[in-house]
């Protein structure tokens, strides 16, 4: 009975350690992959991007990326024809973010966005500004 139950052990630590080391099973450290339409953070830096807050205006008030436009759903229209008006002088890659990965307003916007501006190249800031802050 010892020597299955040693057999059995050795066959799970020999499993085991294939799936790890083969990549079937994504190690703790791996970033997290990205969904569509989102950048990470260095890439997006990368880029001469417009960058767009989404946070609302109270919190653009308080702190935003340097040199970014408000785009808040509240105020679609005023927002929408400032960044049309920066896209259409140099038309660059579109970068939304708000205060963090859970916050939601970015990919929602960056849908709406897509949809008035479909010739554009839209992104939403994986992490939010919680991974500019970093």
């Amino acid at each position: 009975m010892l020597r299955e139950f040693c057999i059995i052990l050795l066959l799970t630590v020999i499993g085991v350690a294939y799936t790890l080391f083969s990549g079937l099973s994504p190690l703790s450290r791996a970033e997290p992959k990205l969904e569509a339409g989102e950048i990470r953070l260095a890439d997006a830096r990368a880029l001469n991007a417009i960058w767009v807050d989404a946070g609302g205006a109270k919190k653009f008030e308080e702190r935003h990326i340097p040199e970014a436009l408000l785009l808040d759903e509240e105020d679609w229209d005023a927002g929408l024809f400032e960044l049309m008006n920066t896209w259409l002088i140099e038309p660059r890659p579109i970068i939304i973010y708000c205060e963090s990965e859970g916050c939601g307003k970015s990919k929602r916007i960056a849908k709406r966005l897509r949809q008035s501006l479909p010739d554009a190249e839209i992104y939403s800031l994986k992490g939010g500004s919680a991974a500019w802050q970093q």
